[in-house]
């Protein structure tokens, strides 16, 4: 930036001073200069600014943009210099940040939002479930870790596949399913590349999309990892809220009853059920119409998976309110009705307005 001094040293490819931290760049024909030889800066030392600012100021979406951009290089870059590990673990610190000051938030953006990288901005999501039904479940902080580094990295090996299936409107061709089939022992060779030696972490994704019937693959095994079915029911969940070319996303409630009808049968597999008890049956970011005639959106979950707390949006009459009125399901009055789908709001979603600004309202006071 012009006329504020900088955080970090700056070096040229080589690694040749140019800048010491603290100079004053004053106009931009000096910062064009820098752009045509090439500006670097010392990870470590941009990681460790990185850190001050999340501690002096917590801003949740800048936390999630900032995940998303990192994640997008390591997977696309896959560095097997052994920085790879310790960049994810860092990750999954933030993730794990933004999964127990922000929930409600990450829930909402993951129906709300539109994203840039669709694949990567999945991955997170499938991290943030799991950080939130891995506290639940009250695992460890290695644990924890362990399983937000292979949600984080389950996809490795097909990215640039899943943003191409996102997008197209035919089923899979032959060669497409033969490399979705292939992508989790794929995914583990990559980390394996990348010099990842836990083993849970690469079980977790060679078996993310296993299931104890037997019925997953790629190697259709009985006994999934405890992380690997934990990943796949989030990974589940997050993917039904997501749009596609040939359909529209699912909203929060039908996303849950599905996955719970679908992999909530089996005593094995507790994720699913645990997944409706954290989420709520009505989750962040899903569109309802309460008892007496009002639309809204859910905000917060409540006490209960059935009670969440809804700001309203649009009165009986049919007229927006000038601003969101917070209800809380669990009075007389104001429980919910129906689930509507968001393209049905006939209002618009203000996404900064309902749950950024109230999230940096709550950090400033």
């Amino acid at each position: 930036m012009l006329g504020e001094p900088l955080p970090w040293d700056v070096l040229d490819m080589g690694g040749t001073l140019l800048l010491r931290k603290g100079y004053v760049l004053r106009n931009e024909e000096q910062r064009e200069e820098l752009l045509e030889r090439g500006m670097y800066v010392d990870a470590a030392e941009y990681r460790a600014h990185e850190n001050r600012k999340r501690v002096a100021v917590y801003d949740p979406m800048y936390l999630m943009e900032a995940v998303q951009a990192r994640l997008a290089w390591l997977l696309e870059a896959k560095p097997c210099d052994g920085s790879f590990v310790a960049e994810v673990k860092q990750l999954s610190e933030q993730v794990s940040q933004l999964a127990q000051r922000s929930p409600d938030l990450a829930i909402a953006a993951m129906q709300i939002l539109e994203h840039r990288n669709y694949p990567i901005a999945h991955s997170m999501h499938t991290a943030v479930l799991a950080c939130l039904l891995a506290r639940r479940a009250g695992w460890d902080d290695d644990k924890r870790e362990t399983a937000l580094c292979a949600a984080l990295t389950m996809n490795i090996a097909m990215a640039e596949l899943q943003l191409t299936l996102r997008n197209q409107r035919e089923a899979p061709t032959a060669e497409q399913r033969a490399r979705i089939n292939e992508h989790p022992a794929e995914g583990a060779k990559a980390l394996m590349v990348c010099r990842v030696d836990d083993n849970e972490w690469l079980r977790a994704v060679l078996e993310h999309h296993e299931l104890p019937e037997g019925t997953g693959y790629p190697r259709r095994v009985k006994n999934p990892s405890d992380i690997a079915l934990l990943i796949n029911a989030c990974d589940i969940f997050a993917a039904k809220l997501s749009p596609r070319a040939y359909r529209k996303p699912v909203v929060g409630s039908e996303a849950t009853k599905i996955l719970f009808t679908k992999l909530g049968q089996n005593p094995a597999n507790p994720w699913p059920g645990m997944l409706v008890k954290e989420v709520g049956i009505y989750p962040p970011g899903t569109l309802v119409k309460l008892v007496n005639g009002e639309i809204g959106v859910v905000y917060m979950r409540g006490a209960t998976a059935k009670s969440p707390l809804v700001m309203g949006l649009i009165n009986s009459k049919g007229m927006p309110f000038l601003e969101p009125v917070q209800r809380k399901t669990d009075e007389p009055g104001f429980g919910v009705a129906a689930v509507m789908p968001l393209d049905k709001a006939l209002v618009g979603l203000n996404f900064e307005q309902i749950w950024h600004k109230r999230t940096r309202n709550a950090q400033a006071a």
